[in-house]
């Protein structure tokens, strides 16, 4: 499988606001430019911090407690604007925020596990590349799960609190 280089305009974790930010490179002057990102990291990170619509048959946190029947309202299933622009069945992002209220079990470390693998398997396909994702527990009474991706000796992380 060919290899197709990574090159985006790069994103970095803002640790005061626990956000992404664009990243610019000072150049003098109080000027900058916009870094290039030639590694998968920025891609990795807009997989994971990017909400995916969930599926219909998808369990939705906030209706866990519905009375039976209940419809889920408009933004219940949450989701990028963008994916009505990719073909049919491709969505972007990953599905974590669906673990919001799903506990501390080994069955939501799988789940989240797979939905990582869900996230990155799109940037594995296109770049050629494999991404390695895994799933741990980080505080388990607290329910906080560490999920990590991994590709070409770049790591990112992400938590998740399933409580």
């Amino acid at each position: 499988m060919a290899q197709i280089p990574f090159c985006s305009l790069r994103l970095g974790v803002n640790p005061a606001l626990g956000v992404l930010d664009l990243v610019i490179d000072p150049i003098g002057n109080g000027r900058g430019r916009m870094a290039i990102d030639r590694t998968p990291a920025t891609p990795l990170l807009i997989a994971l911090g990017t909400d995916r619509r969930a599926d219909a048959d998808d369990v939705l946190p906030e209706m866990m407690t519905a009375p039976a029947g209940a419809r889920p309202g408009l933004f219940a299933y949450r989701g990028w604007a963008g994916d009505i622009c990719l073909p049919a069945e491709q969505r972007y992002g990953w599905k974590g925020w669906l673990l919001a209220r799903a506990g501390n079990t080994e069955a939501t470390r799988v789940a989240a596990a797979d939905y990582a693998a869900q996230a990155v398997s799109p940037i594995a396909e296109y770049h050629g590349v494999e991404i390695d994702t895994s799933a741990s527990w980080y505080d388990r009474a607290r329910g906080i799960l560490q999920i990590t991706v991994s590709a070409a000796a770049v790591r990112v992380a992400q938590r998740v609190t399933a409580l």
